[in-house]
């Protein structure tokens, strides 16, 4: 999944890890968003709970 910085305008793409860390705490409950830290500046970048349901291979994993 292709993120981009709020702050420096950099792409960058999450980890399959970190995809998967995302998709447990949606499905715990938790919060609505992910903390994905942008790795030119460090700035946290929210990616919420819908961008992850709008992909359907996501929507998947959140309900299985």
């Amino acid at each position: 999944m292709q993120v981009k910085c709020p702050y420096c305008s950099m792409p960058f793409a999450l980890t399959n890890e970190q995809i998967t860390e995302a998709i447990e705490i949606f499905k715990k409950g938790e919060s609505t968003h992910f903390d994905a830290h942008c790795p030119k500046c460090r700035h946290t970048t929210k990616v919420s709970k819908e961008i992850f349901e709008l992909n359907p291979v996501y929507k998947n994993m959140m309900k299985g």
